[in-house]
């Protein structure tokens, strides 16, 4: 019966399915943030809003989980599993859950107003910018030298990471697109 109601063990497949996939979105992420650090730990050092820029290469994924899986906390799992497996790998250690975290929990509560809401990807991508931007860009700021504290550098890091952040969420969008394209496909309905 492919068209009647899903039963039980079914359910359970496709859960299974989507914690792996998640698991998979997160693995990756895993990668480019262990790869990225050196380089970004120099950007932060030299100009905060380049780093924010780039930044949004440490989140793009979990956006991703969570829009291909349809998960509701999908972002906040792929956040919570990429900083167990990168913090022994990255100078930061286990305070890149902080950041990694807050992203995916404001993305995920972002994606259910989004839904509810019925916004566009467009709304649903600025929004996101606005939102997990703001606050990736609240939690960096315990971090960064006095030298960068100044009105002019602490404007261009804030915007620099709205403008990255909403772009990462829009791109996350088009990557899951793509990968229905070619024929990946959904363990639930993403919504």
């Amino acid at each position: 019966m492919a068209g009647g109601p899903p039963t039980p063990r079914s359910a359970r497949r496709s859960t299974t399915r989507a914690l792996l996939q998640v698991a998979a979105f997160a693995a990756l992420q895993v990668i480019v943030i262990v790869v990225l650090t050196p380089v970004l730990g120099r950007l932060a050092a030299w100009f905060p809003p380049v780093y924010a820029l780039v930044a949004c290469t440490q989140t793009f994924l979990l956006f991703a989980a969570r829009r291909f899986t349809g998960l509701t906390w999908g972002a906040t799992l792929a956040a919570g599993i990429t900083a167990l497996v990168c913090a022994p790998f990255t100078p930061l250690g286990w305070l890149l859950a902080v950041p990694l975290l807050t992203a995916g929990v404001l993305f995920d509560l972002v994606r259910r107003a989004a839904q509810r809401r019925r916004w566009t990807e467009r709304r649903d991508s600025l929004v996101s910018g606005v939102v997990v931007g703001g606050a990736l860009f609240a939690v960096s700021l315990p971090v960064m030298s006095a030298e960068h504290l100044g009105p002019v550098i602490l404007g261009l890091t804030l915007l620099a990471r709205v403008v990255a952040t909403a772009a990462g969420a829009l791109l996350s969008a088009r990557l899951v697109r793509q990968l229905e394209r070619v024929g990946v496909s959904r363990s639930v309905s993403a919504r």
